[in-house]
C-alpha cells in the first residue's frame, strides 16, 4: 500500500492505497473510532483496488474544527471521492466507518455495494450509555481543572474507554454515538454484506441479528472466535470472507 496526503474540506488528510488502484473498481474502507486504517491494511494484506481512508480526527488525519456528526463525514467521504474521480465504489465500513458509510448511501451517493465490518448502526439509549454522560458530566463540574486523563480514572469503570480516550475529539464522539441509523438502513437498496466478529463485544451479535431482520436480503458472514477487531482476530478467515465478496 503506498501512502498519501490530501487536502479535503481545508483539512489534511492521509490515506492508503494500492498499487494497481483503478477509480472505476474502487474498493473504498472507512476506519471505526480513532482507528488508524494501518491496522485493516496490515491484516488484509494485497487487495485489489483498495483505498484505505484515515477520517478527519484519526490516523494521523487533521482534526475537524467543529463538533462533526455523521453528515459531516459523510459529506467528507464524498468530497474525498469525487476529488479522486471516484464513483459507485465498494464501500467497506468498520464500526462507526460503517454507519458513515450508510449515511454517505442514505444522501443519495452512488455504491456499488456495501461491507460492513461490526458496523456501529444501532445506537439505542440504553440505561448504561444514559449513566455514562450523566457521571461524565458530573465529573466535569466536581474537577474542572483536573485534566481528562485523571478525570478518566477519577470516573472508573463507569465511563467507556472510547470516551475516556476521546480527548479533543469528545463533542465528535458523543455526536457519532448519539445518531441511530438502523431506518436507513433497512431502506438500503444496493447488496449489504454484514461481517460481524461472534465474540463482539462493542456491537454485540443481537445487533447484527436486529440488522439482519431489517432487511433480509443482506448477506450475512459470522467470523467465528473473533471480537470487534474481527480482521485482527482472525486475518486468515476474515480476508477469504472478504474477498469472496469484492
Amino acid at each position: 500500500m503506498i501512502k498519501k496526503e490530501i487536502i479535503i474540506s481545508g483539512l489534511k488528510v492521509n490515506y492508503a492505497i494500492s498499487s494497481d488502484f483503478s477509480p472505476s473498481q474502487a474498493v473504498v474502507f472507512l476506519p471505526g473510532w480513532k482507528s488508524p486504517v494501518d491496522l485493516f491494511c496490515s491484516a488484509v494484506g494485497d487487495v485489489p483496488n483498495l483505498l484505505a481512508l484515515n477520517l478527519p480526527g484519526w490516523g494521523g488525519s487533521e482534526r475537524p474544527k467543529e463538533a462533526w456528526g455523521l453528515r459531516e463525514y459523510a459529506g467528507f467521504v464524498s468530497e474525498f471521492l469525487n476529488k479522486l474521480q471516484i464513483q459507485a465504489p465498494i464501500l467497506i465500513g468498520h464500526s462507526v466507518g460503517g454507519a458513515i458509510a450508510v449515511e454517505y448511501i442514505s444522501s443519495g451517493q452512488a455504491a456499488r455495494k456495501l461491507i460492513i465490518i461490526g458496523g456501529a448502526i444501532i445506537r439505542n439509549k440504553s440505561a448504561k450509555a444514559k449513566t455514562i454522560f450523566v457521571i461524565a458530566k458530573i465529573f466535569r463540574i466536581l474537577f474542572p481543572f483536573v485534566n481528562k486523563r485523571w478525570r478518566g480514572r477519577l470516573a472508573g469503570r463507569a465511563l467507556s474507554a472510547d470516551y475516556v480516550q476521546a480527548g479533543e475529539l469528545e463533542d465528535i464522539y458523543k455526536n457519532l454515538i448519539s445518531e441511530d441509523r438502523q431506518s436507513a438502513f433497512a431502506k438500503l437498496s444496493l447488496p449489504v454484506v454484514l461481517i460481524w466478529g461472534r465474540d463482539d463485544q462493542d456491537t454485540p451479535y443481537s445487533q447484527v441479528e436486529r440488522l439482519k431482520a431489517l432487511r433480509s436480503a443482506s448477506v450475512l458472514e459470522v467470523i467465528p472466535q473473533a471480537g470487534h477487531y474481527c480482521f485482527l482476530d482472525q486475518p486468515s478467515v476474515f480476508r477469504e470472507t472478504l474477498l469472496k465478496h469484492i
